[in-house]
């Protein structure tokens, strides 16, 4: 008992011990991401509402990653230039326009380049997140502050998906078209993303300075091997991932008639589940060690995965997104904290923005795939490739890094 209230004890430490940045940017995410979980919950099924083709769904969904892959480049020099925190400015501003347009466009073109826009939001936060948290944290507490994040993350994502998935009902209270239901529901995730705006003027950066070292000549020294092999696997990973995460709202109410309600409902039991998961990482990352925690994690998720399309009813595809949703996910935080450790200070953006790159572009390549196989009536296939990808990219993950299994 004394050992278990020490482990506690010095959890909580680190905690309080999160600095005063750190935990403005935490709030600011926390909003920024109530409105993403809305969002996400919506969505797609406003788009098939609209009379849209699941195919057309899969270009909309590969557009905003696209240009989230494209732009992660110029993000990342763009965060070096202008610093972390008008970054974030920047990235929310532009999710707060973006969200606010494609809740009342119903034009193929508008849809298109409204959701591209957001996905080059998402890029330069993508780009941002793991740098800012690293350069405002210390080793002390830095694995907490990453599983903090992603907690906190996780339960937004939980308050978000449930507000997505009630508001529709909520709003036909009114009478008006299942559309504008949907419309309103979208227009209410813009709102928390403004209020996600504010808390960012109150961080404070001192000006970085840049690292001669950081010469294009010699980009990431001996680690090019560790960042190729790193990008590669998340690449993987994130194709695997497009192929049927995005479609996941899609199959619930297509396939198994889910109610938003209920595909609210169900997703924010996932992140609540995740929440709890990530809090904990900490103590699975010191018995299991970093890469030890994300290969067992991603390799425990995969029967879950698949169980989702064993049953024509409801219940049991639940119990198999649950567990899917959250030992798929449970490691991040320690991924990422992998990875930046191994790379110097000075190149962190930049390798973060390769990895964000390869994952993301492969993401929304994927995405087509399962678009097009979705509006076929190919679900199952979809879901046998992503779990096949995901063994294979899990297997190499292991094989690459298991040498360097660190707490």
């Amino acid at each position: 008992m004394a050992a278990i209230k020490d482990e506690i004890t010095d959890y909580l430490d680190r905690i309080r011990s999160i600095s005063r940045n750190s935990k403005i940017f935490l709030l600011s995410h926390c909003l920024v991401t109530v409105g993403l979980g809305i969002f996400n919950v919506i969505f797609n099924l406003y788009i098939l509402e609209l009379g849209y083709s699941a195919a057309f769904l899969g270009i909309v969904i590969s557009s905003n990653l696209i240009f989230s892959a494209v732009f992660l480049f110029p993000g990342g020099a763009i965060s070096d230039k202008i610093g972390r925190k008008n970054t974030l400015l920047l990235s929310t501003g532009l999710m707060i326009g973006s969200t606010l347009a494609v809740s009342v466009a119903q034009d193929k073109l508008l849809l298109l380049v409204g959701n591209s826009v957001r996905g080059l939001s998402n890029s330069l936060i993508m780009v941002v997140i793991a740098p800012f948290m690293m350069e405002q944290s210390n080793p002390y507490e830095r694995m907490h502050l990453f599983s903090v994040d992603a907690a906190l993350r996780s339960f937004s994502r939980m308050i978000g998906s449930l507000i997505g998935g009630l508001l529709p009902a909520a709003f036909s209270v009114a009478r008006v078209t299942v559309t504008v239901q949907y419309q309103y529901t979208l227009l209410t995730a813009g709102v928390f993303t403004l209020l996600a705006f504010f808390p960012l003027f109150f961080i404070t950066e001192k000006k970085r300075v840049a690292t001669p070292s950081s010469s294009s000549l010699h980009l990431f020294g001996d680690k090019k091997r560790f960042v190729g092999q790193f990008v590669f696997c998340s690449s993987l990973i994130g194709f695997g991932a497009g192929v049927i995460v995005p479609f996941f709202n899609v199959y619930f109410s297509e396939v198994l008639q889910a109610t938003p309600a209920q595909i609210g409902f169900m997703f924010s039991l996932g992140e609540l589940s995740m929440g709890i998961a990530s809090l904990v990482l900490p103590f699975v990352v010191r018995r299991y060690g970093k890469v030890g925690s994300i290969v067992l994690t991603q390799i425990l998720s995969i029967p879950f995965l698949l169980l989702i399309t064993v049953s024509d009813t409801l219940f049991p595809s639940f119990i198999g997104y649950f567990f899917r949703t959250t030992l798929m996910n449970t490691a991040s935080p320690a991924q990422q904290n992998f990875f930046m450790d191994e790379i110097s200070e000075h190149e962190r953006g930049k390798a973060n923005s390769l990895s964000q790159f390869g994952s993301t572009f492969s993401r929304a390549f994927g995405s087509d795939i399962g678009g097009y196989l979705l509006s076929a009536g190919g679900f199952t296939q979809a879901f046998q490739i992503t779990g096949f990808i995901y063994v294979v990219g899990t297997a190499l993950f292991y094989f690459f890094f298991r040498n360097k299994n660190n707490p």
